[in-house]
């Protein structure tokens, strides 16, 4: 039977009393996973730049079509001019022309003109219709881009959380260390000082002790590091105070096959959804650029009055109405030269789109690869935390015996720590690389905003 192996569950009561503790006092409550994803999707400044995005490319909508509506505008205009022409129209437009004026010398005219002008554009070779198409497709790359940062950003606050917990274990595994070393030193102190004792027995223990002491400084440094990141990406910061739940939220989420999360991937990535629409956009810009050929056409009205003071009447009012075409002859080849950047703008992405796929196989090949030396990782770290807890056990009795010399004794507990800190560190790897493949095949529980499997809070402890 396997012997030595202790279960820190008191450790966990003492976490988790001392944070309820900490939320009683502070109003606040302990700091979930899921909490802190949501936090970090709303607070997080990366992930409101994207949203800014987001809002500037559904404008972008707004301005192609605003092309298809008429404009209407009004005008005012104070003229005063000696030029022939100018008298000639402008008394003609105030319907106050004298007939046998001397165009010679016509004196001086003055005209105050307002109106309202209205311009529809009927129809411009297509422009408008392919602008319209390429902000839809604007909008839709904006918003693939920015649930791809929101899986990097909720993928990074997984892995943060992980490594406070994995460093909560180390802490807790090195406080063992200098609890049993500190002890044995006590000990060796007393025999030593008895003269049953070796200096060089005593002065081992005390190196091992200072090697205890340091691992247990460094990985609580570890922990406040992580911490601060976490609170860097929820948008606080850094030196937030927390109240962080001891409770790791993992998953019993089971990830697909190899191959039916590469086919997840190739059809759910938004990625994918990015670059296939930027390839409509480039088409667009194709159709936009041969619209240099085609005619437009628009129609104009002007309802307007002039006088030369401030006499306006209905019965003295001037309108228009104009249908012009306008016909494309030659452009300097302006138009060709535009449709061959257009074809190129478009040949790239293609190439993109080649390249996003090639990239989204590689991440879910690694992801799954990351996952399976994890598992195998964890397994053998196992193994190696079993022999350990059964070598110390019997080098401690051989110790305490007398037949096995404290150089002995230290480098089994060393051994046993080791292996240990190998165990959690290939247990929450793995943990990693199961959220590193529900983020490579674009996995969710299909719950509002929800990226990843749901996360259901239960304690684990990796020596169990």
């Amino acid at each position: 039977m396997k012997q030595g192996r202790k279960v820190p569950l008191s450790l966990y009561g003492i976490l988790t009393s001392a944070l309820l503790f900490f939320a009683t006092t502070t109003g606040a409550a302990p700091l979930t996973l899921p909490l802190a994803v949501e936090s970090a999707l709303k607070n997080n400044p990366d992930l409101q730049s994207a949203n800014e995005a987001v809002t500037l490319a559904q404008s972008q909508i707004d301005k192609a079509r605003a092309a298809y509506w008429p404009t209407l505008s009004l005008y005012a205009e104070a003229l005063r001019a000696d030029a022939p022409s100018t008298y000639l129209f402008k008394t003609i437009d105030q319907r106050l022309f004298t007939p046998g004026t001397d165009f010679n010398s016509p004196g001086i005219v003055e005209n105050l003109e307002g109106g309202l002008e209205v311009r529809l554009p009927l129809y411009n070779g297509g422009r408008n219709r392919w602008a319209v198409v390429s902000a839809h497709s604007g909008l839709t790359a904006t918003q693939a881009r920015r649930s791809g940062a929101q899986r990097r950003l909720t993928s990074d606050v997984i892995n943060v959380w992980y490594d406070i917990l994995s460093s909560r274990q180390f802490i807790h595994i090195a406080e063992e260390s200098v609890k049993t070393v500190t002890a044995q030193l006590e000990a060796m102190t007393v025999r030593y000082k008895g003269g049953s004792a070796l200096k060089s027995d005593l002065l081992s223990l005390k190196v091992r002790l200072a090697e205890a002491e340091e691992q247990l400084l460094t990985s609580q440094n570890r922990r406040a590091l992580a911490r601060a990141a976490l609170f860097t990406l929820l948008g606080q910061e850094p030196d937030t105070p927390d109240a962080l739940s001891p409770e790791p939220p993992f998953s019993h989420w089971q990830p697909p096959t190899y191959a039916e999360g590469l086919e997840r991937a190739l059809t759910r990535r938004c990625e994918i959804t990015g670059v296939q629409a930027l390839v409509a956009q480039a088409e667009a810009g194709i159709g936009t650029a041969q619209s240099g050929h085609r005619p437009v056409v628009n129609l104009a009205g002007n309802l307007y009055a002039a006088d030369d003071g401030f006499d306006h009447t209905a019965d003295r009012a001037n309108w228009s109405v104009a249908l012009r075409m306008d016909v494309p002859l030659f452009s300097g080849f302006s138009v060709e030269a535009d449709t061959r950047s257009a074809r190129a703008r478009e040949r790239q992405a293609e190439s993109l789109r080649k390249k996003i796929l090639l990239q989204i196989r590689l991440d879910v090949k690694n992801a799954y690869l990351h996952y399976d030396e994890a598992a195998k990782r964890l397994q053998v770290a196992k193994n190696a935390v079993d022999m350990g807890e059964e070598t110390l056990s019997l080098v401690k009795k051989q110790y305490e015996g007398g037949s096995a010399t404290i150089t002995r004794y230290l480098e089994a507990e060393l051994a046993r720590n080791r292996a240990r800190i190998r165990e959690t560190a290939a247990y929450y790897d793995q943990k990693k690389a199961l959220a590193a493949i529900a983020r490579a095949t674009a996995t969710s529980n299909g719950g509002p905003g929800t990226l990843f499997p749901e996360f259901s809070p239960q304690p684990h402890n990796p020596e169990k």
